[in-house]
């Protein structure tokens, strides 16, 4: 998860097993390529990795299904996200490309009846001293992912997300000049004509040819007194491959405020990589 919102824990499991309606589970291999942890969602569908009710064979789904690598440069942490993309489904698997039960989403009482939209997933996303790279690429291998599920209408729906290795390198952040949050107040710039500015990124973590198909930019205001709402100020605009600056509009930025800036890089495969710093505007 990036940025202002939770830091990523340690931790193997794909999306660790929820409380209440909605019940998760699917853990990786724990280290050393063993056995998955058992989980047990609770509605008691299981452990992580058993067998579940989702088909093997369906009509496609109506959505998008993605499967993807997020990295954050500055943090030094990866992790796994993914999309499931249909109206109305009431179960949700995501396997291996060697079958093995990655994820399942089994939906209790009223959310079963009313069915989930569009799912969206992070895994944890360890530092990289826990949990580097190497281990992530052991993990989830490159491939064709199984994803599979029943709508509320009884059709089962089956489909594939590619996933692969190829990680863009950082964004490198030429303007403005940003520091740590803790240091933020050493980067202070006027909330009036920034341009955020970037190198192109053309290669892999691994110095290898990739296919950058865009960069994100966003500007998130650090403090915000919503706790229970979404009104916390973001700016946050998709860019063709071959922009490499942007132009924050003037009357985003408030004085005296602390803001967080991010550049990600997108390869054509999904994975995405993050390079972020913070900034306090003058008063």
């Amino acid at each position: 998860m990036r940025g202002t919102r939770a830091r990523a824990t340690a931790g193997r499991c794909v999306v660790g097993a929820l409380t209440g309606v909605l019940a998760l589970t699917g853990c990786t291999a724990g280290d050393g390529g063993g056995e998955a942890a058992g989980t047990e969602d609770a509605a008691g569908a299981g452990p992580a990795g058993g067998s579940s009710s989702c088909p093997v064979e369906g009509e496609p789904f109506e959505g998008d299904l993605r499967l993807f690598v997020e990295h954050n440069a500055t943090d030094q942490d990866s992790g796994v996200h993914g999309t499931v993309g249909h109206d109305g489904l009431v179960d949700v698997c995501v396997r291996l490309p060697g079958g093995e039960q990655l994820l399942a989403v089994d939906p209790a009482g009223r959310l079963d009846a009313l069915g989930i939209n569009d799912f969206f997933f992070e895994s944890r996303e360890p530092p990289a001293d826990e949990y580097p790279l190497e281990v992530l690429r052991e993990d989830f291998p490159e491939g064709e992912y199984t994803i599979s599920g029943t709508d509320v209408g009884g059709t089962a729906r089956v489909g594939t997300a590619r996933f692969t290795h190829d990680i863009p390198a950082a964004p490198v952040i030429t303007a403005p000049a940003l520091a740590e949050e803790e240091n933020a107040g050493e980067a202070v710039l006027s909330p009036s004509g920034l341009v955020v500015r970037w190198e192109p990124v053309t290669a892999t973590l691994d110095g290898e040819p990739v296919t950058v198909t865009g960069y994100e930019v966003i500007v998130t205001q650090v403090e915000h007194d919503d706790p229970d709402g979404l009104s916390r100020p973001v700016f946050d605009v998709h860019l063709p491959p071959d922009r490499t600056e942007l132009a924050v509009p003037d009357g985003f930025l408030r004085p005296g405020t602390l803001y967080e800036l991010e550049v990600l890089a997108l390869e054509e495969s999904g994975n995405q990589t993050i390079t972020l710093g913070f900034f306090t505007t003058s008063s």
